[in-house]
């Protein structure tokens, strides 16, 4: 395809002059023609000008004056000045307000000024090439940047520091999100939330996903020590300097240089001993048992307790200023009973992890068998469903499947017992009270209570799914997979 010639402009208000400079150039450029600046303006909406020629010396407008305007418009195109006259002043105008390329004295030598329009168009064509790299090249960043948002959004799931974060409910999704924002901070964090929900794993996963990760990851359980020995444990000791201090060891905090130190059940700790925590945290600076010779650590603090610090700072058992100190960051994980959605999840994922540990291929989960976890109230969190999913395992026996009979018989109770929240909230009057024919088995009289339960639940809500699985005590995927089990129609 033969390459369009670029586009100048002449403006002259001498109609032979620009006649002359058009016919020295249609050669190799298509030219174009004005006797006035105010005639000029509209070629630029109808075409891409490469270089404009333009007398100083106009009616109305002069030269320096519309160059100024195009240089305000159209940056890109080149501005050249002919003038007739040693009118230095308008010379200079013309460089100042319109920044010209180049100014061509009347009479002008055609070589020169052929040479200059070729010059300005070469210049014109590397600003354009460079100007299309730069967007090309802006593109490609923000088309980069993009792909780097979703890579790190994936990451939250696929990172491998949050590989044991299971689920996909929004309680998790929101922690992880969290988690990942906190990722390069070396601010203090206090993890709160039940006995089970994974608080050492959250601290892993911060720890390990962040600055610190090729650096020790130390972690004490503070309510498994009395004072005497989570001391010397925490700050380390001299030989000699207590009964069975038969050689000098250093302390976990010590220990942990240049890296995490977590403390698990930091509300489990004495005033004592809290109090000589706090002066580690305002200082960074330990002591170990038995030596005067301090030494000055440099960690990450990641604490975790499943008590409310704040009500005990209320009843003075832990300290106001380590609650503060300790609190920077607060993180709370979330109950499995908050996020029942991920059950299913979590328990293929311990089911895959447990089968390895016992050295047995993975079974598959029976559909009522998922049904029975995702009803059990799990007052133990993760830690019981993974315990759960290892019992029922172990009770597999030549089967394949596991069964709901292969669980603890705890979940079995759990999902036919009527809790007193429910019995205050749909109490059944004596007239509308279930008969149960004393012929059916155990079984299958429990499964027509719960089957009649449902049902008065859900007119008494209006099929309102949500409504009627509170007042069951069922998550809404509960209720939905209740529903499927009896052929329940939604409405």
């Amino acid at each position: 395809m033969e390459k369009s010639k670029p586009i100048l402009l002449i403006v002259d208000d001498e109609p032979s002059i620009v006649h002359s400079l058009i016919r020295a150039l249609e050669d190799e450029y298509q030219c174009l023609g004005a006797n006035s600046a105010e005639s000029a303006r509209p070629y630029f909406e109808k075409h891409r000008i490469v270089c404009v020629l333009s007398d100083q010396r106009m009616p109305g407008e002069s030269g320096s004056e519309f160059l100024a305007w195009v240089r305000k418009n159209y940056p890109e195109t080149l501005r050249i000045l002919i003038t007739g006259y040693a009118d230095f002043d308008s010379i200079v105008a013309a460089v100042n307000e319109g920044q010209i390329f180049q100014f061509l004295p009347k009479p002008w030598e055609p070589m020169h000024l052929e040479l200059v329009i070729r010059q300005a168009v070469q210049v014109y064509d590397l600003t354009e090439s460079n100007l299309r790299l730069k967007n090309e090249l802006q593109t490609r960043n923000q088309l980069l940047e993009h792909e780097n948002i979703r890579l790190k959004a994936d990451t939250v799931l696929e990172n491998s520091a949050f590989a044991s974060l299971i689920g996909l409910s929004p309680p998790m999704s929101n922690l992880k999100k969290k988690l990942q924002a906190l990722l390069p901070s070396q601010s203090t964090v206090l993890i709160t939330g039940e006995s089970g929900t994974g608080k050492e794993l959250v601290a892993r996963a911060l720890h390990f996903g962040g600055p610190r990760k090729d650096k020790p990851f130390v972690a004490q359980n503070c309510a498994a020590l009395p004072d005497s020995i989570l001391e010397s444990e925490l700050f380390g000791h001299l030989k000699g300097s207590f009964t069975h201090a038969t050689e000098t060891r250093i302390g976990i905090i010590e220990s942990a240089q240049g890296g995490t130190l977590f403390l698990d059940e930091v509300g489990d700790m004495t005033l004592t001993m809290q109090a000589k925590l706090l002066r580690f945290l305002q200082e960074g600076i330990i002591t170990p048992v038995g030596s005067r010779i301090e030494k000055r650590v440099d960690l990450r603090l990641i604490a975790a307790t499943h008590r409310d610090l704040g009500s005990m700072v209320k009843e003075k058992t832990f300290r106001e200023d380590l609650f503060y100190r300790l609190a920077v960051i607060p993180i709370q994980t979330p109950s499995l009973k908050s996020r029942s959605e991920d059950i299913p999840l979590l328990a293929e994922y311990f089911l895959i992890k447990k089968s390895a540990k016992l050295g047995i291929k993975a079974p598959k989960f029976h559909p009522s068998t998922l049904s029975l976890l995702q009803n059990h109230p799990f007052p133990g969190n993760v830690r019981e469903l993974e315990n759960a999913i290892e019992y029922s395992l172990n009770m597999l026996g030549e089967n394949n499947m596991v069964l709901p009979e292969n669980l603890p018989e705890k979940f079995h109770l759990s999902t036919h017992s009527i809790s007193p929240r429910i019995e205050n909230t749909m109490a059944i009057k004596d007239e509308n009270s279930l008969s149960i024919p004393k012929s059916l088995l155990l079984d299958e009289a429990i499964e027509q209570i719960e089957l009649d339960w449902i049902q008065r639940a859900m007119a008494k809500e209006e099929g309102n799914i949500s409504h009627a699985a509170k007042s069951l005590g069922l998550s809404r995927q509960g209720l939905h997979n209740k529903l499927a089990k009896y052929g329940i129609k939604e409405e």
